[in-house]
């Protein structure tokens, strides 16, 4: 879905909309260090560093 809402997003709006892509951006990295893992969330803790998320929102945030 997140691909499906990018393609969507007019270019013109992706500026007023950069938090909202850095939290996106965020999100759909865990869900596939989620399913990288097997899903196995009820077991354990699946979560991303400090610095990757700065990461992510830093060439979320220039590529917006």
């Amino acid at each position: 879905f997140y691909d499906q809402a990018f393609a969507q997003l007019p270019a013109s709006d992706r500026k007023a909309q950069r938090p909202g892509l850095v939290m996106a951006a965020i999100y759909r990295t865990l869900l596939r260090e989620i399913a990288a893992d097997g899903f196995m969330v009820l077991d354990r803790r699946t979560s991303l560093t400090p610095l990757r998320k700065v990461w992510l929102a830093g060439t979320t945030w220039f590529k917006g």
